[in-house]
């Protein structure tokens, strides 16, 4: 098992170690990490990020994506207000630009050597986030999200695993073995597998109160996926006991009778999604017993804090409730 931290190439992640190669392979090096799951790959310089710490890539996510796919102008214009907003936020007008990032990013990983990238096939609206009355199913989203991942991948030349990652938005939330077994049987790119997040399906219950239970309700939910278990081959490491604040902005939404008037790129849409799945370590040692069901082949802590010093401080968290300091 490869133990890992997610790291992207953003300003704001590398300026925290100068953007010195040295210091990042120090920082793994001391938190007992074989490497680094890395978003954003298409910025990556060797200088910066050294091939050989790079284990895996995290596909570009965009939340909500499925009027662009479709073309549905007026969902699109309702959502975002403008044609020119929905340019910004896909940088472009044509599903194609979807299409042409994500072969970029996919080339960046076969040119770095990742073993595996994440892709999440998950959409949702900005307004669902907040009232979780969803535009689509988990079947309209992930038929779209085989269309997308089918073109994308026509006549690349690459063998990295393609892990599919649950979310808790429509789509593939590691609820419905079907949904799962649709993904592996019509993707046309034969080297599939699973990537469990840990919050992500804590999110899926609004009623969990510690922990413990948490880690039981994912053990559940995973011996439900049957024989799928094996396909399984990372954890994303993280906690989210969102639950309530949750409910609260439900009814709060609920009882609203004025138009709902934020858009995807605001900064309140931003840190209300943090509040549900805010990235902060296990504090519980039931996290043990968990890495010890699943028995991944990559362990990746997902932990955002805001300094150097606060992840430091997640990290040790996380590896006190796992019980280990070394792999």
């Amino acid at each position: 098992m490869l133990k890992l931290m997610n790291l992207s190439t953003y300003s704001y992640d590398l300026e925290r170690f100068d953007f010195d190669s040295q210091k990042i392979t120090d920082f793994l090096e001391k938190h007992y990490m074989n490497g680094v799951e890395l978003l954003n790959p298409i910025m990556w310089e060797e200088k910066i990020l050294p091939k050989k710490i790079v284990k895996g890539v995290h596909l570009k996510y965009y939340p909500t994506w499925l009027d662009f796919w479709n073309g549905n102008r007026r969902s699109l214009l309702k959502q975002f207000k403008s044609m020119d907003a929905v340019e910004k936020y896909y940088e472009g007008i044509s599903r194609d630009i979807m299409i042409q990032h994500y072969r970029k990013e996919i080339e960046t990983a076969t040119k770095i050597g990742a073993e595996y990238m994440v892709f999440h096939v998950a959409h949702v609206e900005v307004e669902d986030t907040y009232d979780y009355k969803f535009a689509y199913s988990d079947a309209e989203v992930v038929e779209a999200g085989i269309d997308l991942i089918n073109q994308v991948f026509s006549g690349i030349d690459t063998n990295i695993k393609l892990l599919f990652e649950n979310m808790w938005w429509p789509g593939f939330t590691m609820l419905d073995k079907n949904i799962a077994f649709k993904l592996l049987n019509r993707v046309e790119y034969p080297n599939k597998g699973f990537m469990l997040d840990t919050a992500h399906l804590m999110n899926t219950n609004l009623y969990l109160k510690d922990e413990k239970e948490a880690v039981e309700y994912i053990i559940n939910r995973v011996e439900e996926f049957g024989e799928l278990k094996n396909l399984i081959k990372g954890i994303h490491l993280n906690c989210s006991l969102s639950g309530e604040y949750v409910r609260s902005q439900i009814k709060k939404k609920n009882e609203e009778s004025e138009e709902f008037d934020l858009n995807p790129m605001s900064e309140e849409v931003f840190m209300h999604v943090f509040k549900i799945d805010s990235h902060k370590p296990f504090t519980d040692n039931s996290a043990r017993k968990l890495i010890e069901f699943i028995k991944p082949e990559y362990l990746i802590y997902e932990l955002v804090a805001s300094s150097t010093g606060e992840l430091e401080e997640y990290i040790e968290t996380q590896d006190r409730a796992c019980n280990f300091y070394d792999i």
